[in-house]
């Protein structure tokens, strides 16, 4: 693939049946009305675990720099401290090959 594929980032969000709901609530939020707003961002969809734990949001960037860029401005978004709680772990990947 080319270096001008764009650049896919996959955050895991820890959850359990409790608090479930009010992360996709809280995610999904976040992703429509800031992440989403972002230069660079092309797309992403929040798939939520067949037993309603765990979240995973798959973003499609432009650029890996655009998501980093976006990342600064997530620092100080006011959001963030209660997303936190869910323990997002996340990676960047590009495109090896397509089938």
């Amino acid at each position: 693939m080319t270096s001008d594929s764009p650049h896919t980032v996959i955050v895991n969000f820890t959850t359990d049946a409790d608090t479930h709901s009010d992360a996709l609530e809280k995610i999904g939020a976040y992703v429509a009305s800031f992440l989403s707003q972002q230069p660079g961002f092309i797309e992403s969809w929040l798939h939520e675990g067949v037993d309603s734990t765990g979240i995973v949001h798959y973003a499609r960037w432009r650029t890996e720099d655009d998501f980093k860029a976006a990342g600064e401005k997530a620092k100080v978004h006011p959001d963030l401290p209660g997303l936190m709680v869910y323990k997002p772990s996340g990676k960047g990947y590009r495109v090896w090959k397509s089938y």
